[in-house]
């Protein structure tokens, strides 16, 4: 799956490609959350509110001869079709009020552009009978007037009875365009979770009294200028605060490692329980910011394990907030662990621990003869063997000009600098790591500046 991104913000360019683990870096205000965002706006846009456009002749061929063979070659036409009127339309009418702009400021992003493609459809993996068991295509409680086969050149549907709605076939061909086999289902934790985690109640609680007294007018279920990041991180402590969530044994146990305890669930109230306390039970507010960082993510990924049997897609923007330089690889550790279980992760960063974690996991899978020994003395698993071919790693950076452009303030009438305009560059992968120069460079830029400064010592 591409991404292609023009004129958002201070981007003025980004093409990039999603991998099983997707990782963008780059200075503050280089676009890597805008560009974040509008990502995770359009895979909810196309999930949630998107009005498919089904091609009517095959109800027809349905009606008449009371069966229809849905092909590969028909999901992949029509996901083409709906996917550029998909994203333009997204792009013009939906991208302001993802981002949290007002409804009136469209003018704004008239030349922006947000494409998606995608080149290699898994329809072998679309049409498989054990995913086609689980898919639940009921609608009207139309399942009992129809079957289903998987033949070896798509799904063959019979009709049982003479009604048959049309909605019924469509809704089938409209689930199967969504199917997380070809574009993820995504939760989004934002640099903004903190926040979440710590008043989400009063937040909540101030807009339906402003909802109820009518002293301001919004959409209850989405808030003016809240990004759609960040309204899912309130969502997500609501919604698992009514249902409590499970998370898989391994991953739990990486967390508590993580976090020095676990999270609880009672009675609608969340703690925090430190490991070396039997009976210590922590609210939101008396616990560490690394446990406020942490929060988001731990209720999304029970979620959407709990919820999602396919593959799904976690974001997250700036993992490694309030996190020490060990916690920082552990979180490396937990995201390889989930792609090798079948979901894929996307992170903005400026973590060079993170990444080096990952450099040390994609040496790992090459498997030499130091492996046992690294693995035993330094507690790695073959859960967390990296492959380099399933990672993608942009640098989101200044687009180099000849002179900085300059505008006039409306104010003063002084010119002054526009913000440069960024561009996203791929970064070398291979079997020894990725190459990632602007970290290095910074550090050894440290490293000469102290050099120097002993060097000194020595006169």
């Amino acid at each position: 799956m591409k991404i292609t991104i023009k004129n958002l913000g201070i981007l003025e360019s980004a093409e990039y490609e999603l991998g099983d683990l997707t990782v963008v870096c780059g200075k503050n205000n280089t676009g890597k959350t805008y560009a974040a965002y509008a990502l995770y706006g359009f895979l909810d846009y196309w999930r949630n509110s998107y009005e498919f456009q089904v091609d009517p002749v095959l109800f027809e061929e349905f009606q008449n001869n009371g069966e229809v063979l849905i092909t590969p070659e028909h999901i992949r036409d029509r996901l083409q079709k709906n996917l550029v009127q998909a994203y333009q339309k997204y792009c013009q009418e939906q991208l302001p009020t993802i981002l949290g702009y007002p409804p009136d400021s469209t003018k704004q992003f008239k030349n922006c552009k947000f494409c998606v493609t995608i080149d290699n459809i898994p329809l072998i993996r679309l049409f498989d009978h054990d995913i086609i068991k689980c898919r639940n295509f009921s609608y009207d409680n139309f399942q009992d007037n129809v079957k289903f086969d998987v033949e070896k050149n798509g799904l063959r549907i019979y009709r049982l009875q003479q009604q048959t709605s049309q909605k019924y076939l469509f809704n089938v061909i409209i689930k199967l365009l969504i199917s997380k086999e070809i574009i993820p289902c995504a939760s989004f934790a934002s640099a903004d979770r903190i926040g979440a985690a710590m008043f989400s109640d009063e937040i909540r609680y101030l807009r339906d009294e402003l909802y109820q007294k009518k002293e301001i007018s919004f959409d209850k279920k989405r808030p003016i200028d809240y990004p759609l990041p960040v309204l899912e991180n309130l969502n997500t402590i609501r919604d698992s605060l009514l249902s409590p969530p499970q998370l898989t044994e391994d991953i739990q146990d990486v967390f508590r490692e993580l976090l020095g305890g676990n999270f609880e669930i009672t009675n609608g109230k969340l703690y925090f329980i430190p490991l070396c306390s039997d009976n210590l039970s922590l609210t939101v507010a008396e616990s560490s910011s690394s446990v406020h960082s942490l929060l988001s993510l731990w209720l999304q990924l029970c979620n959407k394990i709990k919820i999602l049997k396919s593959p799904n897609m976690f974001m997250i923007d700036e993992p490694e907030m309030n996190l020490h330089p060990i916690n920082q690889r552990l979180l490396a550790k937990i995201f390889v662990r989930l792609v090798n279980l079948g979901y894929k992760i996307y992170i903005t960063t400026h973590s060079d621990y993170i990444v080096k974690e990952l450099n040390t996991l994609i040496l790992l899978h090459r498997r030499n003869k130091n492996n046992d020994d690294v693995m035993k003395q330094y507690g790695y698993s073959e859960k967390e063997f990296l492959d380099p071919n399933r990672v993608r790693v942009y640098m989101a950076q200044e687009i180099e000009t000849k002179k900085m452009k300059t505008k006039t303030s409306p104010t003063t009438g002084l010119k002054i600098p526009k913000f440069p305009k960024c561009t996203f560059i791929r970064a070398t992968i291979d079997e020894l790591g990725i190459d990632l120069p602007s970290f290095d460079t910074t550090i050894d830029e440290m490293n000469r500046i102290q050099m120097e400064l002993l060097a000194g010592d020595d006169e």
